[in-house]
């Protein structure tokens, strides 16, 4: 699914930065080379951010599951 129109950014993709160590809007964005355009898809980066970031703490041994 799209979550950036502007940038052609997808759920997929925003996952994988943040498994490659993006941790906030502003590493998803320049782990693409790109920036924030017109706002509208930062309530849904953040969300995976938090989702992410409540699976890792959930997970002693991340890791393992590779």
């Amino acid at each position: 699914m799209y979550v950036c129109i502007c940038n052609s950014l997808t759920d997929r993709q925003v996952r994988s930065a943040l498994a490659s160590g993006a941790r906030n809007t502003r590493q998803v964005y320049g782990h693409f080379g790109c920036s924030c355009v017109c706002g509208k898809c930062m309530p849904m980066i953040r969300s995976l951010i938090s989702e992410h970031e409540s699976t890792a703490r959930d997970d002693p041994f991340p890791l393992a599951a590779e």
